[in-house]
């Protein structure tokens, strides 16, 4: 595990996460951010640089935290070799499995090997999953109070070829206490 904090690779890594569109987008967002002020008081950890298998971001360690808070216990993740990401995830330094979390990304093994990792640690895991889509740019926009393949059709949207997805684990000490 390797945490980037240098200004310089971080912009590297921005413009290397930007050409790996989709599947890459949670990731570069958080790191965009981070490069632009870090209002959200997240890191990146790697598996190596420059040659990177598996990005995750997540919330500086430092940073004050709510154990039931999952929004902003949020890790974004970008892999090019999905074992060099369970390996980050069996890592014990680099998620917080003492509180609730999600992982978010848009690659198709996520779902099943956080799952699997999360279930050896005894967490609940929910499973949020849908279509990511791309907007062309348009002068005006209908209507969006529904949403609707017939809508997105007339808006020239294109499904892109991947799904976002989003995993929230619950350790079981917080079971059936509310999350925020």
């Amino acid at each position: 595990m390797l945490v980037l904090n240098c200004s310089t690779k971080l912009l590297i890594l921005e413009k290397m996460l930007k050409s790996c569109f989709p599947e890459s987008l949670k990731v570069y967002g958080a790191v965009m951010n981070i490069n632009r002020g870090n209002p959200f008081q997240k890191e990146v950890v790697l598996d190596s640089w420059p040659d990177f298998k598996a990005v995750i971001t997540r919330r500086q360690r430092e940073a004050e935290t709510d154990n039931l808070d999952h929004y902003t216990n949020a890790y974004a993740v970008f892999y090019k070799d999905v074992r060099a990401y369970r390996q980050l995830l069996e890592e014990c330094d680099v998620f917080n499995w003492n509180q609730v979390f999600q992982i978010q990304g848009l690659q198709s093994e996520l779902y099943d090997v956080s799952k699997a990792v999360a279930n050896s640690k005894q967490l609940n895991v929910k499973l949020t999953s849908f279509k990511a889509v791309h907007l062309s740019p348009v002068s005006t926009l209908p209507d969006t109070s529904f949403a609707s393949i017939g809508l997105l059709k007339s808006l020239h949207a294109e499904f892109l070829p991947c799904r976002f997805h989003r995993l929230i684990l619950t350790p079981a000490t917080f079971f059936g206490l509310p999350h925020l």
